[in-house]
């Protein structure tokens, strides 16, 4: 992965606000149509900023949907479902769909790091709000996890990158504070990918506000936007630094029969049609740019400048790097 200082611009060939939006459209009489898969914990910030300020600056209608990364990537591999734009977390789920290394390509554009949300309704919040204000240690939220009666959720690590961090830092967190080993598959219910904590990307945090859960996985950004009580992660722990890759790559899983390393998780995009439409390359360049960036910030993601993972010479015709 190559960062130095590069920022990502997308050209636009038009500066019209009616142009043909490469959707399988051939009437240029009909407004423009970008259309976007991403990850279910983008579903606010798509939905409520960044689609319809794209709009509002553009005139390119903007229709989006939202599910687990690895379950979308499968679908838009299988034409199943179509998409002009893919916004991922990491990299490995845009390797379904470009699955040669010499093509597989991406732009990162915001992180949030992975933490506990909780409810203030939960029979366990005055313990967990003393773990989040720092008067209780933070071990203790993984004696929590063990209690029979903590009802914890997560997302599928099969189909979500959210759920596959998850149940790697419930491994990083019982080597760092020297739990017992089989800690790990007590807090999971058994396999990762097989508990009755499992919840849908895009209904855990409901299910959570509506008092069904005590606590679970979440993004920073989802807890902010969803004013939900949160307990903050430590860099080593929370998947969202670059800096402590190697730590998260020494944790795996096992799923489907292959191996799964631990690493960052960035949002990164893609555009799913080589050459992309015109549509797609501006919608690139408006969550890329100055404003697209003050939203991302806005809607409690961190941000840098935009760099290119993968492989830059797999950039389609009108994407380009400077």
């Amino acid at each position: 992965m190559n960062r130095g200082n590069r920022v990502v611009s997308v050209l636009a060939a038009s500066t019209l606000l009616v142009i043909a939006s490469g959707c399988g459209t051939s009437n240029s009489s009909k407004p423009a149509l970008v259309t976007v898969a991403y990850a279910g914990s983008l579903q606010l910030v798509n939905q409520q900023s960044l689609g319809p300020a794209f709009y509002k600056s553009t005139g390119v209608r903007y229709s989006g949907r939202g599910g687990g990364a690895f379950g979308l990537a499968h679908e838009l591999a299988s034409h199943t479902i179509n998409a002009d734009v893919f916004e991922s977390i990491g990299l490995a789920p845009i390797a379904v769909i470009q699955p040669a290394a010499s093509k597989t390509w991406a732009v990162a554009v915001a992180s949030s790091p992975l933490v506990v949300a909780y409810s203030q309704t939960s029979p366990f919040a005055k313990t967990l709000n003393a773990i989040r204000i720092h008067q209780a240690p933070l071990v203790d939220l993984f004696s929590l996890m063990l209690n029979p009666k903590f009802k914890l959720g997560r997302t599928n690590p099969v189909t979500d990158p959210q759920g596959q961090a998850f149940a790697e830092m419930i491994q990083l967190a019982v080597k760092r504070y020297h739990l017992p080993a089989h800690d790990v598959s007590r807090i999971l219910g058994g396999s990762p990918a097989q508990s009755k904590e499992i919840y849908s990307e895009e209904g855990i945090l409901t299910n959570l506000q509506s008092g069904g859960l005590d606590a679970s996985s979440a993004f920073l950004s989802e807890a902010l936007q969803r004013h939900l009580p949160y307990i903050a992660l430590p860099a080593s722990l929370n998947f969202g630094s670059l800096r402590d890759a190697r730590t998260y790559a020494t944790t795996s899983l096992r799923l489907n029969g292959s191996k799964v390393t631990g690493a960052p998780l960035l949002i990164d995009v893609t555009l799913t049609h080589n050459p992309p439409g015109r549509a797609a390359l501006r919608f690139l360049n408006f969550i890329t740019g100055a404003t697209g960036q003050k939203i991302w910030r806005q809607m409690g993601y961190h941000t840098f400048t935009p760099y290119v993972v993968g492989n830059p010479r797999a950039l389609p015709r009108g994407v380009t790097v400077r």
